[in-house]
C-alpha cells in the first residue's frame, strides 16, 4: 500500500472518528477528503477496499448528528433554499412520467437526492463562524491536492484529476473558480500567522485555473471581480484594493500564451465567423436548444434532453463522435446552463431554480444593511464571499452546463447558515 493511500484512510476514519468523539462537523471534513482525493480514480486507490467512501461519511456524518443531540439543531426544512431545492426534486420526480430517457433522468434525479441530504448534512454540522472558516478551509486543502497533480500533469489542458463532476477541464476549472472568490474572502479576517499560507495557496490555485485553459472560468472571475468592487466590505477599503491591485498582478502574470490564443479564436475572422470551432459550435447549439424547448416549453422533457435529440437539430460538422458500447455515435450536449435548464426542465424547472437564486441575491443584497448593525464583521465578510462565489457559479453557466456541480449546492447550503450566524450576532451584540 503506498504511503499516499496511508494517508488518506488516516485523515479519512481520523476524520470520522472524531465526528463522534468532538464535533458532527469533522464528519462532513471526511466527506470532502472522499470528494477531493476521489480514490477510485486513483493509482493509488487501487489497493484500497472498494467502498463507497462518500456515501460511508454522509451515513456517519447524519449518525453523528442523530447522537449529539444536546446541541441546539435546525428543522431541516427551516431556510427557504432547502424547501425550493426539495421542491425543484419533486418536479424531478414528476418529470419521469414524461421524460424521454428515463435512465439519463434518474442520474440526476438521485444526484438531486444526494445533495439535498447533503444540504441538510452542512445546515446541522455548522454551528458557528469557526464551523464556517473550517469548511472553506478544507476546501482549500482540497483545492492544493489538485494543484499538486497539476504540477506533474504532462501537457496540454488539464484535466482528468478532479473528483466527481469535475472530471474535464471546464468542470475544474469552474469549480477552483468559485472556490477562489469565497477562499480570497478570508484574507479580510484575522488569520494570524496562517495569512501568508493563504496567500501563497490562492496563487497555487489560480495557477491550476489557467492550467486548465478554461476561457469560461477566467471570464467568470473578471466578472464577479467587477461586481466586487460594489460589495466591498465596509472598513476595507484600501485592504481590498490592495489584495485586488495584486490578483490582477498574479492573474497577468500566470495567463499562458495557450490561454491567450484560445481567447483569439473567438475573435471574428475576415468572413464575418468565429475562428474557433468550439466557440462557434456553443452558438449553434444554442440556437438548436431553441428549437427543442419550443416542442415542451412548459414541463421539459428531462435530464439531457440536448444529448438525446441533438442528432435531429444540430447540424453534423458541429456533432462530437462518442462510442456507445460497439457502436459509434454523433452527439452533442448542452454547453449553457440556463439553455440546459430549460430543454431538460422548462420555464417550471428553471423558474424553480430561479427563485433560489433570487433568495441568495436577497442575502447578498441584505449585507450593506448588515454593515451598519452590530453584526459580527468577519461573517459579513465571509458571506460576500459566499454569495459571490455563487454569482461566479452562474457566470460560467453561461459558457459550459454547470448544473450538476456539486459546490453550487453547498454554497446554496452554506450561504443562509451564515445569514444565521450573522442574525444571531446582532442579537447576541444588543443584549451586551
Amino acid at each position: 500500500m503506498s504511503v499516499t493511500a496511508i494517508a488518506f484512510l488516516a485523515a479519512y476514519f481520523g476524520c470520522l472518528l472524531k465526528a463522534f468523539t468532538k464535533k458532527p462537523i469533522w464528519g462532513l471534513y471526511a466527506y470532502l477528503i472522499a470528494f477531493y482525493a476521489h480514490p477510485i480514480a486513483r493509482w493509488w486507490g487501487s489497493s484500497l477496499p472498494e467502498l463507497r467512501w462518500s456515501l460511508m461519511a454522509a451515513l456517519v456524518t447524519l449518525l453523528a448528528l442523530m447522537l449529539h443531540r444536546s446541541e441546539k439543531k435546525h428543522a431541516w426544512f427551516e431556510f427557504k433554499e432547502t424547501k425550493l431545492y426539495a421542491l425543484f426534486l419533486v418536479f424531478l420526480l414528476l418529470q419521469y412520467i414524461w421524460a424521454l430517457n428515463t435512465s439519463f433522468h434518474s442520474i440526476f434525479v438521485q444526484l438531486a437526492v444526494k445533495y439535498l441530504i447533503l444540504i441538510f448534512l452542512i445546515q446541522g454540522c455548522i454551528k458557528t463562524k469557526s464551523d464556517v472558516i473550517g469548511f472553506i478551509a478544507a476546501n482549500i486543502c482540497g483545492a492544493l491536492y489538485f494543484a499538486y497533480l497539476g504540477a506533474g500533469y504532462p501537457g496540454g489542458r488539464l484535466e482528468g484529476i478532479g473528483g466527481p463532476s469535475i472530471e474535464s477541464s471546464n468542470g475544474l476549472g469552474q469549480h477552483l473558480s468559485i472556490l477562489l472568490v469565497f477562499s480570497s474572502y478570508l484574507l479580510f479576517i484575522k488569520l494570524g500567522k496562517y495569512k501568508p499560507l493563504l496567500i501563497l495557496a490562492i496563487i497555487f490555485i489560480l495557477n491550476t485555473i489557467m492550467l486548465t485553459q478554461s476561457r469560461g472560468s477566467i471570464v467568470a472571475l473578471g466578472l464577479t471581480g467587477i461586481v466586487s468592487l460594489y460589495y466591498i466590505p465596509k472598513g476595507y477599503k484600501k485592504h481590498f484594493m490592495g489584495l485586488a491591485t495584486l490578483g490582477v498582478i498574479a492573474f497577468a502574470l500566470l495567463i499562458g500564451p495557450q490561454i491567450l490564443e484560445r481567447f483569439q479564436g473567438v475573435e471574428k475572422n475576415e468572413s464575418g465567423e468565429i475562428s474557433d470551432s468550439s466557440a462557434r459550435s456553443r452558438l449553434v447549439i444554442i440556437s438548436a436548444q431553441y428549437e427543442m424547448f419550443k416542442e415542451r416549453p412548459l414541463f421539459g422533457q428531462g435530464h439531457r434532453t440536448t444529448l438525446i435529440l441533438s442528432p435531429y437539430f444540430i447540424p453534423q460538422e458541429y456533432m462530437t463522435t462518442v462510442k456507445n458500447g460497439e457502436q459509434a455515435v454523433s452527439r452533442r450536449a448542452s454547453h449553457n446552463f440556463i439553455m440546459g435548464m430549460l430543454t431538460d426542465h422548462g420555464i417550471i424547472g428553471l423558474g424553480i431554480y430561479i427563485l433560489i437564486v433570487i433568495t441568495i441575491a436577497k442575502h447578498l443584497f441584505r449585507l450593506k444593511k448588515h454593515n451598519e448593525s452590530q453584526a459580527d464583521s468577519d461573517l459579513i465578510v465571509i458571506q460576500t464571499g459566499l454569495c459571490l462565489a455563487f454569482l461566479c457559479y452562474l457566470f460560467a453557466g453561461l459558457f459550459s452546463n454547470n448544473k450538476i456541480y456539486e459546490i453550487a449546492v453547498w454554497l446554496i447550503a452554506i450561504i443562509p447558515m451564515v445569514d444565521h450566524l450573522i442574525k444571531k450576532s446582532v442579537m447576541d451584540n444588543k443584549e451586551c
